[in-house]
């Protein structure tokens, strides 16, 4: 399995609820990356490298997600990541930032736009959709989750959300990560993320939004990336290539160049 470089700082804090971990290096602008279902904040190592000389760059595992705890008796929900991410930043002392989302964290950015627009100065929304079109998928994936172990899953989820080309050492990487993830909570997460819409959200926003999707992502596919644009006021689409589900990981280069592109051009 990959690590996190070694100059990232991994700190925590303990709220009544949970202790989330979490990476926070550079000075500058706030930059909050938020993985996506079954990944963790190392998952934002290549970002944090890339951009912490210019930004100050933060990475959380989510509740029930990586070194983060939860509680089972206390719902996992989209709206719960927002709220600790922002508990975070509160914590953390930041009024407002820039907040990249992937897959289902590009949900968890749209949650804090809609529940805190004044501490979102930019959005990045990657490999990710403001809904899913078929609802009855969830159905066939809860029984299939339902049916084998996390080690079974893990391997189904890198098999779909990597392109076949993608590095062995990543592959085991995502497989590891996720097969690590509790349960519970990821099951919670699963179903939230398909029960999430935030379609009628997308008129409303009035941040610059940058949407990056792989040009070979089967998860979020490139429709629903460019429902995202053509519904979020002047939001611009990238097309990562060589990369699918994970465009961040397996093409971060080209992934920072859009990300600097974005942010430099607000200055």
């Amino acid at each position: 399995m990959l690590k996190p470089q070694k100059t990232a700082i991994d700190c925590s804090f303990h709220s009544p609820c949970i202790e989330l971990n979490y990476y926070d290096q550079g000075a500058g602008e706030t930059l909050i990356f938020i993985h996506g279902l079954g990944g963790n904040a190392a998952s934002w190592r290549y970002q944090l490298e890339g951009l912490s000389a210019q930004w100050r760059t933060i990475a959380p595992d989510l509740r029930g997600h990586g070194q983060s705890g939860y509680r089972p008796e206390e719902a996992i929900s989209i709206r719960a990541f927002a709220d600790d991410i922002i508990d975070l930043t509160r914590k953390l002392g930041i009024t407002q930032a820039h907040f990249c989302g992937l897959s289902m964290g590009g949900m968890i950015a749209l949650e804090i736009y809609l529940r805190y627009p004044l501490q979102v100065k930019s959005l990045i929304l990657a490999d990710t959709t403001a809904f899913f079109p078929n609802l009855a998928r969830l159905e066939e994936f809860l029984r299939l989750l339902d049916s084998m172990s996390m080690l079974q899953w893990a391997q189904i989820g890198a098999h779909l959300n990597l392109r076949r080309q993608a590095p062995a050492a990543l592959r085991q990487e995502l497989i590891d990560v996720t097969a690590a993830t509790p349960r519970g909570p990821y099951r919670q997460a699963l179903i939230a993320t398909f029960n999430g819409d935030y379609r009628w959200l997308l008129p409303v926003i009035d941040v610059p939004t940058l949407i990056l999707v792989g040009a070979e992502d089967q998860s979020t596919p490139l429709g629903l990336a460019k429902y995202l644009q053509i519904h979020i006021k002047n939001a611009i689409l990238q097309f990562i290539p060589e990369a699918a589900h994970c465009s961040n990981l397996e093409n971060p280069e080209e992934f920072n160049r859009h990300l600097v592109a974005h942010l430099q051009g607000m200055g």
